[in-house]
């Protein structure tokens, strides 16, 4: 006999709230981030208003070049590059992304943990009890974990029921609970652009749980290392392009296939319906080359999705992109392109200054919240081989 499907149904004894943190400058990191004090987490789980049965950290990390086709170069020369950016540097490599979970656990009247359920029965009753009243509870500490988390330099976003993937179901990342925090920080990874003048590594974070716009005003050479770079950290691209001619060799040499790679011609709607939905896993890189004024084209947006809009030169039409980016990478430009720049961003004198006299394989990147970074390609003998040298 078959049991009633209503009757076998386990009844829910506990609410859970998942919180992902990440450093206030995760779009383009200065330095590394403070550690997580883990004095938070402690008066959290002692916090008797809340009565939380558990609190834990709990970190994904995403290795570089998962998925990608086994006679692409592109990861492996990203790899290496990695590998002697973080021996330089005397640090651990930077891993395509790792994602810092903070999880609170309460028990509801009934649970099988009596101990845990009777502690939070109190906060729960004083918020109007049952279910809503532990909802209310679970929300009180989210909000006050963000708060506390807020002073040391983090931001915190509540994951919907959908989002929380425990074992990241894609069997790419490298999954642990966190139980000793001391010294933890959430450096989020990303894309490695290139060294800075004393040779530390420069990272994007293009690829996060809020989607992200980027303005590059540059050459094809760094357009096109963007697009092999994000592909070797696992992302699928989509070019959108008025020149394809100058693409083209990317597609049948690069040694990306069409499940990685897409050149489409500009203003046609960029998408490919086959692709899965992007994630932490496969994000999705949309590069628009499309010239100084671009055709308006729908493109994707939306969680770990980057949409990256290069401009050859800076057009005063163009102004809105500067200033509607979260990201922006300036390349050597002319004195009066300069001084538009500087009004459109802010730009110190010094950076504006600059601008005129960058060498080709470097670029000045600038994050919303004014966070300046400058970067050197450092191009590998693979991709000189294939892109050439640096070209402004």
């Amino acid at each position: 006999m078959i049991a009633d499907e209503t009757s076998a149904r386990r009844v829910v004894d506990h609410l859970i709230t998942v919180l992902e943190l990440e450093p206030a400058d995760a779009v383009l990191p200065q330095s590394a981030p403070p550690p997580i004090p883990k004095r938070i987490l402690e008066a959290l789980r002692a916090d008797p208003l809340l009565g939380l049965a558990d609190v834990r950290l709990i970190q994904h990390v995403q290795r570089t070049g998962a998925g990608l086709p086994e006679r692409s170069q592109a990861g492996s020369s990203y790899q290496a590059l990695n590998s002697e950016v973080a021996r330089h540097a005397a640090v651990a490599p930077i891993p395509a992304a790792r994602l810092t979970w903070l999880t609170m656990r309460l028990e509801l009247p009934g649970s099988r943990h009596h101990q845990r359920a009777a502690r939070a029965a109190g906060p729960i009753l004083a918020r109007g009890g049952g279910l809503e009243g532990a909802r209310r509870t679970l929300d009180k500490a989210a909000r006050t974990a963000s708060a506390r988390l807020a002073v040391v330099g983090y931001r915190t976003i509540i994951l919907a029921d959908t989002a929380y993937e425990p074992g990241l179901a894609s069997g790419l990342a490298e999954t642990q609970d966190v139980t000793d925090i001391t010294g933890l920080a959430t450096t989020t990874g990303g894309v490695l652009v290139g060294v800075d003048p004393a040779h530390r590594a420069v990272t994007l974070g293009l690829f996060r749980r809020k989607g992200l716009s980027a303005t590059v005003i540059g050459g094809l050479h760094l357009a096109q290392i963007l697009a092999l770079r994000c592909a070797a950290v696992g992302a699928r691209v989509i070019v959108e392009t008025a020149r394809q001619d100058e693409w083209d060799p990317m597609l049948l040499h690069s040694g990306l296939d069409p499940a990685r790679l897409a050149v489409q011609p500009a203003g046609r709607p960029a998408g490919n319906a086959g692709w899965p939905k992007p994630s932490a896993a496969t994000p999705l890189l949309v590069l628009r080359d499309c010239g100084a004024r671009p055709p308006y084209a729908a493109v994707p947006r939306g969680p770990w999705t980057a949409v990256v809009t290069v401009l050859p030169f800076l057009d005063p039409r163009s102004a809105g992109y500067l200033k509607d980016a979260d990201l922006i990478g300036l390349q050597r430009m002319p004195r009066e392109e300069a001084a538009m720049a500087r009004r459109i961003l802010a730009l110190p004198d010094r950076d504006t200054a600059a601008l005129p006299d960058l060498p080709d394989q470097m670029a000045l990147w600038r994050s919303k919240n004014g966070i300046t970074r400058y970067s050197e390609v450092a191009a590998t003998k693979w991709e000189q081989a294939f892109l050439g040298k640096p070209v402004r």
